[in-house]
Protein backbone atom coordinates (compact mmCIF):
# COMPACT_ATOMS: atom_id res chain seq x y z
CA UNK A 1 0.00 0.00 0.00
CA UNK A 2 3.15 2.16 0.55
CA UNK A 3 4.79 1.59 -2.59
CA UNK A 4 1.26 2.14 -4.03
CA UNK A 5 1.09 5.79 -2.35
CA UNK A 6 5.10 6.57 -3.29
CA UNK A 7 4.40 4.87 -7.00
CA UNK A 8 1.84 7.53 -7.61
CA UNK A 9 3.19 10.29 -6.13
CA UNK A 10 6.53 9.83 -7.64
CA UNK A 11 4.19 9.81 -10.85
CA UNK A 12 2.45 12.73 -9.94
CA UNK A 13 5.76 14.61 -9.68
CA UNK A 14 6.81 13.67 -13.34
CA UNK A 15 3.69 14.95 -14.92
CA UNK A 16 3.68 17.65 -13.36
CA UNK A 17 7.27 18.54 -14.15
CA UNK A 18 6.37 17.85 -18.26
CA UNK A 19 3.19 19.78 -17.72
CA UNK A 20 5.31 22.62 -16.47
CA UNK A 21 8.17 22.14 -18.91
CA UNK A 22 5.56 22.16 -21.52
CA UNK A 23 3.69 25.33 -20.46
CA UNK A 24 7.45 27.26 -20.75
CA UNK A 25 7.89 26.32 -23.88
CA UNK A 26 10.04 27.97 -25.31
CA UNK A 27 12.53 28.37 -22.56
CA UNK A 28 15.69 27.89 -24.76
CA UNK A 29 16.41 28.64 -28.01
CA UNK A 30 14.82 27.18 -31.15
CA UNK A 31 17.11 25.41 -34.37
CA UNK A 32 14.96 25.48 -37.71
CA UNK A 33 17.33 23.25 -39.72
CA UNK A 34 17.16 23.99 -43.88
CA UNK A 35 18.15 20.97 -45.82
CA UNK A 36 19.16 23.19 -48.54
CA UNK A 37 21.99 25.54 -49.27
CA UNK A 38 22.23 28.83 -48.08
CA UNK A 39 20.67 31.56 -50.31
CA UNK A 40 17.75 29.14 -51.57
CA UNK A 41 14.63 29.93 -51.29
CA UNK A 42 13.82 27.69 -48.11
CA UNK A 43 16.80 29.53 -46.21
CA UNK A 44 15.76 33.09 -47.23
CA UNK A 45 12.77 32.58 -45.64
CA UNK A 46 13.27 30.72 -43.26
CA UNK A 47 15.76 33.74 -42.05
CA UNK A 48 12.71 35.88 -42.55
CA UNK A 49 10.40 33.44 -40.14
CA UNK A 50 13.20 33.04 -37.77
CA UNK A 51 13.58 36.34 -37.07
CA UNK A 52 9.80 37.47 -36.39
CA UNK A 53 9.05 34.26 -34.70
CA UNK A 54 11.86 35.26 -31.96
CA UNK A 55 10.00 38.67 -31.32
CA UNK A 56 6.80 36.55 -30.53
CA UNK A 57 8.00 33.68 -28.10
CA UNK A 58 11.19 35.77 -26.39
CA UNK A 59 13.57 32.89 -27.84
CA UNK A 60 16.69 33.43 -29.92
CA UNK A 61 15.55 31.23 -33.01
CA UNK A 62 18.85 29.66 -35.08
CA UNK A 63 18.56 28.48 -38.72
CA UNK A 64 21.22 25.92 -39.42
CA UNK A 65 21.85 24.79 -42.60
CA UNK A 66 22.61 21.09 -43.59
CA UNK A 67 22.22 20.46 -47.27
CA UNK A 68 23.28 17.44 -49.22
CA UNK A 69 22.52 14.47 -50.58
CA UNK A 70 19.02 15.68 -51.75
CA UNK A 71 18.14 17.31 -48.46
CA UNK A 72 18.04 13.77 -46.71
CA UNK A 73 21.37 15.41 -44.80
CA UNK A 74 19.10 17.86 -43.06
CA UNK A 75 15.94 16.42 -42.78
CA UNK A 76 17.97 13.15 -41.42
CA UNK A 77 18.81 14.91 -38.34
CA UNK A 78 15.50 16.63 -37.40
CA UNK A 79 14.45 13.08 -38.19
CA UNK A 80 16.84 12.54 -35.14
CA UNK A 81 16.07 15.31 -32.92
CA UNK A 82 14.21 15.19 -29.53
CA UNK A 83 10.40 15.42 -29.81
CA UNK A 84 10.30 18.52 -27.89
CA UNK A 85 9.80 21.16 -30.24
CA UNK A 86 13.44 22.54 -30.03
CA UNK A 87 14.56 21.52 -33.42
CA UNK A 88 12.61 21.82 -36.53
CA UNK A 89 12.76 21.59 -40.50
CA UNK A 90 11.81 24.02 -43.27
CA UNK A 91 11.17 22.14 -45.73
CA UNK A 92 9.97 22.20 -49.46
CA UNK A 93 8.12 20.21 -51.98
CA UNK A 94 10.94 17.97 -52.50
CA UNK A 95 10.05 16.71 -48.66
CA UNK A 96 7.98 14.31 -50.40
CA UNK A 97 9.72 13.12 -53.12
CA UNK A 98 12.03 11.48 -50.87
CA UNK A 99 10.45 7.93 -50.11
CA UNK A 100 8.97 7.65 -53.81
CA UNK A 101 12.64 8.43 -54.77
CA UNK A 102 15.20 7.08 -52.70
CA UNK A 103 15.37 3.21 -50.85
CA UNK A 104 16.64 2.71 -47.70
CA UNK A 105 16.31 5.89 -45.91
CA UNK A 106 16.93 5.70 -42.27
CA UNK A 107 13.59 7.49 -41.43
CA UNK A 108 9.94 7.59 -42.34
CA UNK A 109 9.57 11.32 -44.42
CA UNK A 110 5.78 10.08 -43.62
CA UNK A 111 5.80 9.07 -40.32
CA UNK A 112 8.89 10.44 -38.51
CA UNK A 113 7.20 13.94 -39.40
CA UNK A 114 4.64 16.36 -38.38
CA UNK A 115 3.34 19.21 -40.13
CA UNK A 116 3.36 22.55 -38.02
CA UNK A 117 1.85 24.87 -40.91
CA UNK A 118 2.44 25.25 -44.45
CA UNK A 119 3.88 28.23 -45.11
CA UNK A 120 4.59 29.74 -48.38
CA UNK A 121 3.74 28.54 -52.24
CA UNK A 122 5.13 29.51 -55.78
CA UNK A 123 3.97 29.10 -58.69
CA UNK A 124 5.76 28.29 -62.10
CA UNK A 125 6.31 28.88 -65.66
CA UNK A 126 6.64 27.31 -68.77
CA UNK A 127 9.67 29.23 -71.05
CA UNK A 128 10.82 28.79 -74.41
CA UNK A 129 13.81 30.80 -76.18
CA UNK A 130 12.61 34.12 -77.72
CA UNK A 131 13.35 32.29 -80.98
CA UNK A 132 11.32 29.32 -80.39
CA UNK A 133 8.98 28.80 -83.02
CA UNK A 134 6.43 28.86 -80.77
CA UNK A 135 4.21 31.70 -79.52
CA UNK A 136 1.37 29.87 -77.06
CA UNK A 137 1.09 26.81 -75.36
CA UNK A 138 -1.24 25.28 -77.76
CA UNK A 139 1.13 25.28 -80.67
CA UNK A 140 3.68 23.75 -78.15
CA UNK A 141 1.40 20.80 -77.38
CA UNK A 142 0.60 20.59 -81.10
CA UNK A 143 4.22 20.28 -82.25
CA UNK A 144 4.90 17.89 -79.41
CA UNK A 145 1.98 15.41 -80.02
CA UNK A 146 2.87 15.94 -84.08
CA UNK A 147 6.02 13.76 -83.44
CA UNK A 148 5.93 12.58 -79.77
CA UNK A 149 9.49 12.58 -78.31
CA UNK A 150 11.17 14.99 -80.28
CA UNK A 151 10.97 18.02 -78.41
CA UNK A 152 13.35 17.93 -75.09
CA UNK A 153 13.43 19.57 -71.87
CA UNK A 154 15.68 20.66 -69.28
CA UNK A 155 15.25 20.34 -65.50
CA UNK A 156 17.42 20.52 -62.05
CA UNK A 157 17.55 16.60 -62.34
CA UNK A 158 15.16 13.71 -61.87
CA UNK A 159 12.53 14.14 -59.09
CA UNK A 160 13.07 18.07 -58.74
CA UNK A 161 10.07 19.93 -58.51
CA UNK A 162 10.68 21.18 -62.20
CA UNK A 163 10.85 18.06 -63.41
CA UNK A 164 7.33 16.92 -61.76
CA UNK A 165 6.19 20.11 -63.13
CA UNK A 166 6.83 19.48 -66.44
CA UNK A 167 6.12 16.00 -65.81
CA UNK A 168 2.27 17.26 -65.08
CA UNK A 169 2.41 19.13 -67.95
CA UNK A 170 2.91 16.09 -69.80
CA UNK A 171 0.34 13.98 -68.24
CA UNK A 172 -2.30 16.94 -68.63
CA UNK A 173 -1.52 17.45 -72.34
CA UNK A 174 -1.15 13.93 -72.91
CA UNK A 175 2.30 14.44 -74.95
CA UNK A 176 6.19 12.87 -74.43
CA UNK A 177 9.39 14.88 -74.69
CA UNK A 178 13.26 13.76 -73.97
CA UNK A 179 14.51 14.72 -70.75
CA UNK A 180 18.04 16.51 -70.74
CA UNK A 181 19.00 16.98 -66.32
CA UNK A 182 20.95 19.62 -65.40
CA UNK A 183 23.00 20.65 -62.19
CA UNK A 184 20.27 23.09 -61.26
CA UNK A 185 17.76 25.87 -62.24
CA UNK A 186 20.04 28.50 -63.42
CA UNK A 187 22.13 25.67 -65.77
CA UNK A 188 18.63 24.86 -67.28
CA UNK A 189 16.97 28.34 -67.50
CA UNK A 190 20.51 29.19 -69.59
CA UNK A 191 19.88 26.26 -71.46
CA UNK A 192 16.42 27.38 -72.49
CA UNK A 193 18.15 31.13 -73.15
CA UNK A 194 20.77 29.76 -74.94
CA UNK A 195 18.69 27.89 -77.40
CA UNK A 196 19.91 24.02 -76.46
CA UNK A 197 16.95 22.89 -75.03
CA UNK A 198 13.03 23.36 -76.55
CA UNK A 199 11.72 24.27 -72.80
CA UNK A 200 11.91 23.98 -69.69
CA UNK A 201 9.36 25.05 -66.29
CA UNK A 202 10.61 26.82 -63.66
CA UNK A 203 9.92 29.53 -60.66
CA UNK A 204 8.72 32.65 -62.04
CA UNK A 205 11.84 34.72 -59.96
CA UNK A 206 14.57 32.27 -61.98
CA UNK A 207 13.43 33.27 -65.60
CA UNK A 208 11.93 36.84 -64.40
CA UNK A 209 15.23 39.08 -65.47
CA UNK A 210 15.75 37.13 -69.01
CA UNK A 211 11.95 37.06 -69.35
CA UNK A 212 12.66 40.92 -68.94
CA UNK A 213 15.77 41.09 -71.38
CA UNK A 214 13.82 39.73 -74.19
CA UNK A 215 16.10 36.43 -74.01
CA UNK A 216 13.16 33.99 -72.63
CA UNK A 217 9.51 33.83 -73.70
CA UNK A 218 6.92 33.05 -71.17
CA UNK A 219 4.19 30.86 -72.20
CA UNK A 220 1.73 29.44 -69.23
CA UNK A 221 2.11 29.66 -65.77
CA UNK A 222 1.07 26.90 -63.36
CA UNK A 223 -0.72 28.60 -60.93
CA UNK A 224 -4.45 28.62 -60.13
CA UNK A 225 -4.98 32.42 -61.53
CA UNK A 226 -2.34 34.54 -63.37
CA UNK A 227 0.86 35.65 -61.78
CA UNK A 228 1.12 39.85 -60.40
CA UNK A 229 4.44 39.59 -61.68
CA UNK A 230 3.43 38.58 -65.29
CA UNK A 231 -0.51 39.18 -65.42
CA UNK A 232 -0.31 38.76 -69.43
CA UNK A 233 0.46 35.43 -69.49
CA UNK A 234 -1.84 32.88 -69.15
CA UNK A 235 -2.34 30.03 -66.88
CA UNK A 236 -2.18 26.69 -67.81
CA UNK A 237 -5.71 26.23 -67.02
CA UNK A 238 -6.82 28.70 -69.65
CA UNK A 239 -3.82 27.61 -71.76
CA UNK A 240 -4.81 24.04 -72.43
CA UNK A 241 -7.79 23.18 -70.59
CA UNK A 242 -8.87 21.71 -68.17
CA UNK A 243 -4.78 22.23 -67.34
CA UNK A 244 -3.15 21.86 -64.04
CA UNK A 245 -2.09 23.80 -61.06
CA UNK A 246 1.28 23.01 -59.71
CA UNK A 247 3.19 24.82 -56.79
CA UNK A 248 6.26 24.27 -55.08
CA UNK A 249 5.56 24.83 -51.64
CA UNK A 250 7.48 25.55 -48.12
CA UNK A 251 6.06 24.05 -44.61
CA UNK A 252 7.45 23.65 -41.53
CA UNK A 253 7.90 20.21 -39.65
CA UNK A 254 8.33 18.69 -36.54
CA UNK A 255 9.72 15.62 -35.15
CA UNK A 256 6.60 13.05 -34.42
CA UNK A 257 5.39 13.06 -31.00
CA UNK A 258 6.09 16.84 -30.48
CA UNK A 259 2.98 17.74 -27.72
CA UNK A 260 -0.09 19.12 -29.39
CA UNK A 261 0.39 22.64 -27.56
CA UNK A 262 3.78 23.09 -28.43
CA UNK A 263 2.29 22.30 -32.27
CA UNK A 264 -0.55 24.89 -32.01
CA UNK A 265 1.62 27.42 -30.25
CA UNK A 266 4.06 27.16 -33.22
CA UNK A 267 1.10 26.69 -35.73
CA UNK A 268 -0.42 29.89 -34.28
CA UNK A 269 2.44 32.37 -34.26
CA UNK A 270 3.49 30.81 -37.78
CA UNK A 271 0.10 31.91 -38.53
CA UNK A 272 0.29 34.77 -37.61
CA UNK A 273 3.47 36.04 -38.67
CA UNK A 274 1.73 35.06 -42.26
CA UNK A 275 -0.54 37.60 -41.85
CA UNK A 276 1.29 40.41 -41.16
CA UNK A 277 2.13 42.97 -44.60
CA UNK A 278 5.51 42.83 -44.19
CA UNK A 279 5.66 39.36 -44.73
CA UNK A 280 3.36 38.96 -48.19
CA UNK A 281 5.61 41.76 -49.03
CA UNK A 282 8.90 39.48 -48.92
CA UNK A 283 7.38 36.62 -50.70
CA UNK A 284 5.37 38.92 -53.11
CA UNK A 285 9.38 40.36 -53.80
CA UNK A 286 10.01 36.82 -54.16
CA UNK A 287 7.46 35.46 -56.82
CA UNK A 288 5.77 33.45 -53.59
CA UNK A 289 2.52 34.14 -51.60
CA UNK A 290 1.61 32.84 -48.13
CA UNK A 291 0.16 29.44 -47.57
CA UNK A 292 -1.30 29.68 -44.10
CA UNK A 293 -3.04 26.40 -42.58
CA UNK A 294 -4.34 24.92 -39.29
CA UNK A 295 -2.53 22.13 -37.82
CA UNK A 296 -5.24 19.33 -39.14
CA UNK A 297 -5.56 21.60 -42.80
CA UNK A 298 -1.27 21.77 -42.63
CA UNK A 299 -1.52 17.49 -42.32
CA UNK A 300 -3.88 16.88 -45.32
CA UNK A 301 -2.22 18.79 -47.61
CA UNK A 302 1.27 17.21 -46.97
CA UNK A 303 -0.55 13.70 -47.08
CA UNK A 304 -2.34 14.66 -50.74
CA UNK A 305 0.89 15.93 -51.54
CA UNK A 306 2.66 13.09 -50.75
CA UNK A 307 0.03 11.25 -52.84
CA UNK A 308 0.51 13.10 -56.26
CA UNK A 309 4.01 13.09 -55.37
CA UNK A 310 4.46 9.18 -56.08
CA UNK A 311 2.12 9.34 -59.00
CA UNK A 312 4.28 11.98 -60.71
CA UNK A 313 7.55 9.98 -59.95
CA UNK A 314 5.79 6.54 -60.86
CA UNK A 315 4.82 8.57 -64.73
CA UNK A 316 8.15 9.66 -65.01
CA UNK A 317 9.74 6.03 -64.81
CA UNK A 318 12.04 7.01 -61.84
CA UNK A 319 12.76 4.43 -59.66
CA UNK A 320 14.06 4.11 -55.71
CA UNK A 321 17.73 4.28 -55.77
Amino acid sequence: MRYTRVLASATCIALCIAANAIAAYPERPIRIVVPLPAGTSPDIFARHLAQKLSARVKQPVIVENRPGANSVIGTAVVAKASADGYTLLNASVQHVMLKPLLANLAFDPDADFVPVATITATELILIVPTASRFASTPELVAAAKSKPGELNFATPGIGSPAHMAVQAFLSATGTAARHIPMKGSTESVTAVAGNQVDYTITAITNALPLIQSGKLKPLASTGPKRHELLPAIPTMIEAVPPGFVYETWQALFAPANVPRNVLELLNREVLRILGESDTRDFLARSGSGPRPRTLQESAEFVRGEARTAVKLVKATGASAQ
